[in-house]
C-alpha cells in the first residue's frame, strides 16, 4: 500500500506543475479517450509473478458524466518451495464516472471524479506442484488439474484527472472492490483476480494510473 501511495503523491506533483497552456483554452472540449492503465506494469516492478496490463477508454455522456470502459489481462506464475502456481485471465469493467469538481478555471478541462463500475474476470489457474509436510504420516505431494473460475464484484473509483497538454490526460483514481459472486473455487482459491486483487479477499482496494489521449467529437 505504501508504493502507491507513494507513486499517487508523484503523480499529484506532476499534475500540479504541468504546463499552463491548456488553461487559456476558452472552450471545454469533449469526445471520447483511448488510454493505458500503468497499474500492471507498476505492479510487476514491485512483484516480478505477476504480468498484467490493460486498456481503457472514457466517452462524455454529458459535460460531467462519463462512461467508462476497461479491458485487460493479468497472469500469475511462480514456483515456491511447496508449491507451483500459474494463473492467466482476462477481466473487463464498465461503468460511468461523475465529475464533482466544484470549481473550474474557464477553458479547463481539469475533473475529480467518482465513479461505480461492475467487473467480471474469467481465468485459469494451475497447481502443477504442491507438497505437505506430515509430522506424523507419510509426506505428500501431487498436482491439482486446471480449473476455470469466474468472478463478478461491483467497485467504487475516486480521484483527479489533469489534461497535461491538448488533449493529452493524467489520471490517478483509488478503487475499493467489493466481490458479489464466483465459482469453481472449492478446489483451490485464485492467487490473484485478474483486475480485482486478492482471492482471499472479499474486499480490496486498489489504484489505477492511466495516461489518455482524447479524440474530440468535432474534430
Amino acid at each position: 500500500m505504501l508504493r502507491y501511495i507513494f507513486i499517487s503523491t508523484l503523480l499529484l506533483v506532476s499534475i500540479s506543475v504541468r504546463p499552463q497552456l491548456v488553461q487559456e483554452r476558452m472552450e471545454t472540449s469533449r469526445g471520447f479517450t483511448l488510454g493505458v492503465n500503468l497499474a500492471g506494469p507498476i505492479n510487476k516492478l514491485f512483484d516480478t509473478d505477476r504480468t498484467g496490463f490493460s486498456f481503457l477508454t472514457r466517452i462524455n455522456l454529458k459535460e460531467n458524466l462519463f462512461f467508462i470502459g476497461e479491458a485487460g489481462f493479468e497472469n500469475v506464475n511462480f514456483e515456491k518451495t511447496a508449491y507451483h502456481y500459474d494463473s492467466n485471465g482476462t477481466f473487463i469493467r464498465l461503468g460511468a464516472e461523475l465529475d464533482v469538481l466544484p470549481e473550474r478555471k474557464e477553458g479547463s478541462n481539469d475533473n475529480l471524479l467518482i465513479g461505480l463500475q461492475y467487473g467480471f474476470a474469467l481465468q485459469e489457474q494451475v497447481a502443477s506442484y504442491y507438497f505437505v509436510e506430515n509430522g506424523y504420516w507419510d509426506d505428500y505431494s501431487g498436482r491439482m488439474g486446471a480449473n476455470t473460475i469466474n468472478t463478478h464484484w461491483v467497485e467504487l473509483s475516486a480521484g483527479p484527472r489533469a489534461e497535461l497538454f491538448k488533449n493529452f490526460y493524467l489520471s490517478w483514481n483509488l478503487h475499493i472492490r467489493v466481490k458479489v459472486a464466483n465459482n469453481n473455487t472449492s478446489l483451490l482459491e485464485p492467487y490473484i483476480v485478474p483486475g480485482f486483487g486478492s482471492g482471499d479477499n472479499r474486499l480490496n482496494a486498489g489504484f489505477s494510473y492511466v495516461l489518455e489521449y482524447m479524440i474530440p467529437w468535432n474534430r
